[in-house]
């Protein structure tokens, strides 16, 4: 998929939902983010909860780093594809992102910047993976998106520590095309604010 595909399901919604707990699914089901990060999950309640965010119609992601009971390895990837079928998954490791594109699956790398050399590094990966997106944390500092905005050729996501609609329209604001927040309060903002 490319990055317009990612970017369209972001369009008129730039608020991610993170859940962190299956308790707080619901409402991000309800809620009116068009796209969720799954930033939870096991062998016991990952397929279930990937089926009621595809059936409310929204977009699921995965983050494959934070999931428990599963091998962090292609075969892995490969049935999350196959059996689970979200839309996409979030890693920081770009084998993962790899194979999860082999699979069809859509990709956002998360990156923590916390220096240059960060920066630098998370770059280099981007380009060598070209994910659909690049999630970059902390996202609480328009200069970080700022740079990272102009110096991938990737939608970014900020993510970490958003807690007001300000800070929401900040990163917007800075370059991002989107923004996760597990924030419930923040999963109801109006869509139609994004220039």
């Amino acid at each position: 998929m490319s990055n317009t595909a990612l970017e369209s399901l972001l369009k008129n919604q730039p608020v991610i939902a993170a859940v962190r707990s299956p308790k707080s699914l619901r409402e991000a089901i309800d809620s009116p983010c068009s796209v969720i990060f799954l930033l939870c999950g096991s062998v016991y309640n990952l397929k279930s909860m990937v089926t009621h965010v595809a059936r409310a119609g929204k977009s699921c992601f995965v983050h494959l780093d934070l999931l428990k009971g599963y091998g962090q390895d292609s075969y892995f990837v490969r049935y999350l594809a196959d059996e689970i079928k979200p839309t996409g998954v979030i890693s920081t490791k770009n084998t993962l992102l790899q194979r999860a594109k082999q699979d069809g699956l859509m990709t956002v790398r998360r990156a923590f910047l916390l220096d240059s050399s960060a920066l630098d590094v998370s770059i280099a990966a981007a380009n060598k993976v070209k994910p659909d997106a690049v999630e970059i944390l902390p996202g609480v500092s328009p200069k970080l998106i700022r740079l990272a905005s102009e110096s991938m050729n990737l939608p970014i996501i900020t993510g970490g520590f958003i807690s007001t609609e300000e800070e929401v329209m900040q990163g917007i604001e800075a370059g991002a095309c989107a923004c996760s927040t597990s924030v419930p309060s923040l999963w109801m903002l109006d869509g139609a604010k994004k220039n």
